[in-house]
């Protein structure tokens, strides 16, 4: 069940717009980071849920998707994702980046795997500017972003592929390809 929920959930960047993500959706997918392993059990990861659409495009527009792609807008126009959640490091609690960094991939990933379980997608996006999504939320300053999770019903599926020495993503005939490293080449 388990190998089978990892190697299916891809990062989607390519939503159905149409579909509306909830609220409660995006707080089922918090919900279940309460049961993460934390960093000196601090829980100082605290989530900020984007659903309305004037504020999604708002994240949209100040965050970076599918570097490796050149020449075409990813997601395409009008296959933009619906939701975000905000993943945000709450400073009065331990202002240790790099400690919480880790909790911050933790989270995100259970939460990814509670998107596909629920029929969702998410693409993790750690290339955004910080200061306008602060700004135009109303995050306060306390808060440091550490990672924007785009949460959506998927309009594609990646496929993995061997990466014969090249890690770039890619697309082809419309299909996202996504190399990935043999067991041999990542045992040390």
């Amino acid at each position: 069940m388990i190998n089978e929920l990892l190697k299916e959930n891809r990062s989607i960047r390519e939503f159905d717009r149409n579909y509306p993500v909830s609220k409660k959706e995006l707080e089922d997918m918090v919900e279940i980071t309460r049961f993460c392993a934390s960093s000196a059990n601090m829980q100082a990861l605290k989530y900020r849920l984007v659903y309305d659409k004037a504020q999604a495009q708002t994240v949209f527009e100040n965050v970076k998707w599918a570097g490796y792609i050149k020449g075409a807008a990813v997601p395409a126009q009008n296959n933009e994702c619906g939701a975000f959640i905000i993943v945000c490091l709450d400073t009065g609690i331990s202002g240790n980046d790099r400690q919480f960094a880790i909790d911050t991939g933790i989270a995100s990933q259970s939460m990814a795997l509670k998107a596909k379980e629920a029929g969702l997608g998410c693409c993790m996006l750690t290339s955004f500017s910080e200061k306008p999504i602060k700004e135009k939320l109303g995050i306060d300053e306390k808060y440091k972003i550490m990672l924007v999770l785009a949460v959506g019903k998927p309009k594609e599926q990646p496929v993995i592929t061997d990466c014969n020495g090249d890690i770039k993503y890619y697309r082809k005939d419309g299909v996202h390809y996504v190399p990935k490293r043999s067991l041999e080449e990542i045992l040390i």
